[in-house]
């Protein structure tokens, strides 16, 4: 019994060893310049542990596409539980996000549509998710800091357009994610908020 618990406890670390590793060398070449043969040697196991462990490389990626988003998910919320209101959240969010990209390679962001369980996984989280956008942003409209005259209910259809516009005409080969990021969502914000909304903005950018 003790060796059956040892070994789940092994494997168990491996498998997170292995989601760690391989999502450093995704987001730090891209998805498809890492082969499942380079993980395996960065790791010093075998092709046949990692295959047992991860399906496929969909698959890996598809796991720790998952992890990040609930991270993500628990930083922001236990962020709100801690007291803080709509704009302060939104620009930890903005944070976040500045922080990513700045350290993510672009092929990534271009590759990762390749990945029809990704794309699915990202486009159900955003379905889901849908009722806690709209009860944030009328949060913030209660706040003082979101306008009462937007149609709150287009701007996930609206985002998404501007992503994929971005990704079909290869704005990333001209300009870096940062400045694509920066500019449409800084820009959108300001669109929704009402004066102390701005006034609070541009508070939390002398911080970021």
């Amino acid at each position: 019994m003790q060796e059956l618990k040892e070994t789940t406890a092994y494997r168990h670390a491996l498998k997170d060893k292995i989601l760690k590793a391989a999502m450093r060398a995704f987001t730090a070449h891209g998805i498809r310049a890492v082969k499942m043969d380079d993980i395996a040697s960065e790791l010093g196991i075998s092709k046949r542990t990692l295959y047992e462990i991860y399906e496929d490389k969909e698959k890996l990626l598809y796991q720790g596409i998952v992890v990040y988003h609930q991270q993500k998910h628990d930083h922001l919320k236990q962020y709100a539980e801690s007291g803080h209101q709509v704009i302060d959240i939104i620009m930890e969010a903005y944070r976040m996000k500045i922080g990513e990209v700045r350290t993510i390679n672009p092929v990534f962001y271009t590759d990762i549509i390749k990945y029809p369980c990704v794309e699915e996984f990202i486009r159900s989280n955003r379905e889901q998710s849908k009722s806690v956008f709209m009860a944030f942003m009328r949060q913030g409209v209660e706040e003082g800091v979101l306008r009462a005259d937007v149609n709150y209910e287009l701007m996930p259809y609206m985002f998404d357009a501007i992503g994929q516009y971005i990704v079909s005409h290869q704005l990333i080969d001209k300009y870096s994610v940062e400045e694509l990021f920066v500019n449409f969502f800084l820009v959108s914000l300001r669109g929704i908020c009402t004066e102390e909304g701005c006034r609070q903005i541009d508070e939390a950018m002398l911080k970021v």
